[in-house]
């Protein structure tokens, strides 16, 4: 009756709660049935039975235990667990008295539990010990000893609420029965080997991931004429090729990047030949970019379009010094477009 009513409050914990077994700061309540066997220390062959007489006895080692039990979990390998046990099926047998006694154990643990944790719901493989305190009734008595509790086990989580335990716990010093001649150091310990369920609820929950919305962005990288050509040429130099290839690398961050090319002159020269030249120099850089894995979707070349240096050359005397005045307006724009991401 009483493991029933332990096992429904187990049974109850396990419908309610939040959870996550991998988590620090959570709780972890299981129930567990099993095989015990009992480990005798100088006890077969000399008891008193129930009546105070000396007899030869014979001890039936073999019966089944059953767990409960609750843990903190301070992080995913260390946990402060409290359980009990309950031992039964096991019994003395004295020929001479032609009696046969079963006898019941009942084991409170307190141990710490040092786990390695294999994936992240909390699945692992683990080691505990502690001290235990232990009552055994038998041949009409009870008695009372402290003892302790050393354990090996293997839990797997299918989910970060639920896993399945199995483990086997020895038990020293479970009860010790006065018999002749080993008065002094006759002893009983069990093992207990089990299965069982568990549920893990609380803890600090994991942060909730970051809201992201992508953002269009326009970069525009302005190149210098002067570095990508030579003066009054199209052809692209090694400076310009390099050139390209830091504005390609610089894209890289953006996602369905789209270039357009723009090539630019001074206002030295006819509109028509400026027109010309500028277009052959937007067609270079593509075709750099090209080289670089990415294809322009606009190369227009714009001639005098759009000077830079506005009226500040005109008063400027010799051709020499306009040129180098012009110098910016020489230029040729990659305009590069894509999505970034933005935290909301």
């Amino acid at each position: 009756m009483k493991f029933n009513l332990l096992a429904a409050a187990v049974i109850t914990a396990f419908a309610v709660g939040s959870a996550n077994a991998a988590l620090p700061d959570s709780w972890t309540v299981g129930g567990a049935v099993g095989w015990s066997h009992g480990f005798d220390h100088k006890l077969n062959g000399s008891f008193y039975d129930v009546n105070g007489v000396y007899s030869d006895s014979h001890f039936d080692d073999d019966g089944y235990g059953t767990k409960i039990y609750g843990e903190y979990n301070f992080n995913n390998w260390f946990s402060l667990g409290l359980a009990w046990d309950y031992i039964g099926d096991q019994n003395f047998t004295s020929y001479y008295g032609i009696t046969r006694e079963a006898f019941h154990l009942n084991i409170a643990e307190l141990y710490g539990k040092f786990a390695y944790t294999f994936d992240t719901k909390g699945s692992d493989v683990f080691f505990k010990v502690g001290p235990t305190y232990n009552r055994l009734s038998a041949l009409g008595e009870s008695e009372n000893k402290l003892g302790a509790v050393a354990g090996v086990g293997v839990q797997y989580a299918f989910t970060n609420s639920f896993a399945v335990r199995a483990g086997y716990d020895y038990f020293y010093h479970t009860a010790k029965i006065g018999v002749e001649p080993f008065d002094d150091d006759a002893r009983l310990d069990e093992g207990l080997l089990y299965l069982g369920f568990q549920y893990t609820f609380g803890g600090a929950q994991p942060a909730a991931p970051v809201a992201k919305k992508k953002v269009k962005t326009t970069q525009t990288h302005t190149l210098d004429a002067g570095v990508l050509f030579p003066f009054d040429s199209s052809k692209l130099s090694a400076e310009g090729q390099s050139a390209v290839s830091t504005v390609v690398q610089s894209a890289n961050q953006l996602e369905e990047a789209e270039f357009e090319v723009y090539g630019y002159t001074d206002r030295i020269g006819s509109d028509a030949y400026n027109n010309k030249l500028s277009q052959k120099r937007a067609d270079a850089v593509s075709s750099e970019l090209q080289n670089n894995g990415v294809a322009a979707k606009v190369s227009e070349g714009k001639g005098k379009a759009n000077p830079v240096t506005g009226n500040k050359c005109d008063g400027v005397k010799g051709r020499k010094a306009l040129i180098d005045c012009l110098a910016p307006d020489r230029r040729v724009e990659v305009v590069v477009t894509g999505l970034t991401s933005e935290v909301k």
